[in-house]
């Protein structure tokens, strides 16, 4: 048992340090949670046998603390000697027979069966509960509160890195940045979404409508960046994208236009005339480099901030290609700090197939040309899907069809060493409709 503090006979101590061999009835501990949570103080310490760490005395307030996140507990430690422990059946036990018995029987004892009486005073004391924190700094940061939702986007970065288990060994560590962290599109797209939107209202050039062409996230995060400014935006969405995008930016308010391309740029002429028409700001997503930038100041720095509060450095990371604007920041960054020694790796889809969110090189992208690739890597539609049901069925994260075109291309690739890093864009809950025809078809071939 560890103890942190101590005043007199009572002592503060480290309420993981404690034994719980007793278990109390919830509605005792309901009454001492709602107790304690109105006092904001304990008036009594809990009763620790000193040599064992068991908790006999305030086991209520003890479960009370730990519902509360406490880390940290007054308590008056005794000897065996000071205490009298009796069933109700009149038997009378000492703390070492509770130890053995627990031990025996691998469950907590029922707190009623017993009667506890104590040989010396138990004192009074006056301790706040904010003392027993343990030093936790009340931050709104830290406990995640915003003033805005556009703070909730910018405040909220770096997105998390996760290290995937099931693909990792002792030779090779293979982690993932989860851009579905971020609010709005749940997708890397919000990044670009506010550094546009930014961008242009800090120039002096953001109208009060916005047009864009889009595959369902960067609209997504247009409309609801615009919502908070106070912006109308309309979207222009090729016939190849999953229709549910359709009532999702309409539920944001945005008016959604179908456009008979398979691909998302192929629509930048007609978004480009309709908004000099209407006089609409064009955001273009394929052109601005607003969004090069935010990817170069925000995310590439943040993966090598979080790599390296784990002492490692890359040796490959791995993403996909739409606009080319993340992972051409993200190879300028890494290679230009670590040079070669860090392969970058783009993603595509495979000659003739659809992957909602990448595209293929020689469609047109402006900043791959200004950065080196070492290698780019086709993906069938399928395979996305496959690397999809692979990494949910392996690892419990249901990603986008682009999530899974890049951990597809990481199986192609298959590195048996070294530190391989996957930029996963979103999550899969917008794809239902390519995941349910994937499972029909293989149901017919059945």
């Amino acid at each position: 048992m560890r103890v942190v503090a101590s005043s007199n006979n009572v002592k503060i101590v480290d309420l993981a340090s404690l034994r719980r061999v007793f278990e109390v009835d919830l509605a005792l501990v309901m009454e001492a949670y709602s107790r304690v949570m109105r006092s904001q103080r304990l008036d009594k310490p809990l009763v620790v046998e000193r040599n064992t760490g068991i908790v006999i005395g305030g086991v209520e307030v003890l479960e009370a603390l730990d519902l509360l996140s406490a880390s940290k507990a007054p308590a008056l430690l005794i000897g065996q000697d000071q205490v009298m422990i009796k069933r109700l059946s009149g038997e009378i036990l000492k703390v070492d027979d509770l130890l053995e018995e627990f031990r025996l029987g691998r469950n907590r004892l029922p707190l009623r069966n017993f009667e506890i009486k104590y040989l010396i005073d138990i004192p009074s004391i006056d301790v706040p509960l904010d003392h027993l924190y343990g030093g936790v700094r009340i931050d709104r940061r830290v406990l995640r509160v915003y003033d805005d939702t556009l703070s909730l986007l910018v405040e909220n970065w770096p997105t998390p890195l996760v290290r995937l288990k099931s693909f990792s060994s002792d030779y090779r560590r293979v982690y993932a940045k989860l851009e579905s962290f971020n609010p709005f599109s749940n997708s890397v797209k919000d990044r670009i979404g506010w550094a546009m939107i930014m961008d242009a209202l800090s120039r002096g050039a953001l109208g009060d409508l916005l047009y864009e062409a889009t595959s369902t996230n960067t609209g997504i995060a247009l409309a609801s960046i615009g919502n908070a400014l106070g912006r109308r935006v309309k979207l222009f969405i090729p016939k190849t994208v999953q229709r549910v995008s359709d009532v999702f930016l309409k539920t944001l308010g945005a008016e959604v236009v179908r456009v008979p391309v398979s691909l998302t740029v192929e629509a930048i002429a007609e978004v480009e005339a309709s908004a000099r028409r209407d006089g609409a700001t064009h955001l273009n997503q394929f052109e601005n480099d607003a969004n090069f930038k935010v990817h170069l100041k925000y995310t590439a720095r943040e993966l090598d901030q979080q790599l390296r509060s784990i002492g490692v450095e890359p040796d490959c990371i791995i993403g996909g290609l739409g606009t080319s604007g993340h992972m051409s920041a993200i190879s300028f960054y890494f290679k230009s700090k670590y040079g070669d020694s860090v392969r970058i790796v783009g993603v595509q889809p495979a000659q003739g197939h659809v992957i909602p969110g990448i595209r293929r090189v020689e469609s047109g992208m402006k900043w791959i040309h200004m950065v080196k690739f070492d290698e780019i890597i086709d993906v069938t539609s399928d395979e996305a899907i496959e690397g999809v049901i692979e990494v949910a069925r392996r690892e419990g994260l249901l990603i986008g069809l682009s999530s899974g075109a890049v951990f597809k291309a990481f199986r192609k690739l298959s590195p048996e060493r070294g530190n391989i890093v996957l930029i996963f864009p979103d999550n899969g809950y917008k794809y239902a409709e390519q995941l349910e025809e994937y499972f029909r078809k293989r149901e017919q071939t059945k």
